[in-house]
């Protein structure tokens, strides 16, 4: 089964320049306004993205992940975060080798262990994809 490298960062830019548009609605909820999808500690998530931005979003986010069989387990961000579901961690970047409290906290509830860093199969949203959904 063909693996899709997924990016939502846009590396020409800075997190800076994106800072506001990662926030959380509810707890344990990431959302991104700029790529307009929302997940949780399971990954990616249709219904959160359509209970956040709606239907259209959602359904736009859908046919991306069917065309394109997107693991929707570890992500980037908009602002350059970098998340995993099944190392519970997330990252400033997808270059950072440690996790990040802040994020990490944020979706996944617990704070990381110093020493837990990045893997190096990594899979992000294209910055294709994300103009695709903007």
């Amino acid at each position: 089964m063909k693996k899709t490298v997924i990016m939502a960062a846009i590396v020409a830019l800075s997190g800076a320049a994106y800072a506001g548009s990662v926030y959380s609605p509810s707890k344990g909820v990431l959302c991104d306004k700029k790529a307009k999808f929302c997940t949780d500690s399971y990954g990616i998530s249709i219904g959160l993205t359509k209970e956040y931005f709606g239907n259209k979003a959602a359904k736009k986010f859908e046919r991306l992940v069917e065309k394109d069989h997107m693991d929707m387990t570890e992500w980037t961000f908009s602002n350059g975060v970098n998340c995993n579901t099944h190392k519970k961690i997330c990252k400033k970047s997808k270059w950072d080798d440690n996790a990040d409290a802040h994020w990490t906290k944020m979706l996944f509830g617990t704070v990381p262990h110093a020493s837990h860093g990045g893997g190096k199969k990594r899979h992000w949203i294209s910055q294709e994809i994300v103009k695709t959904i903007l």
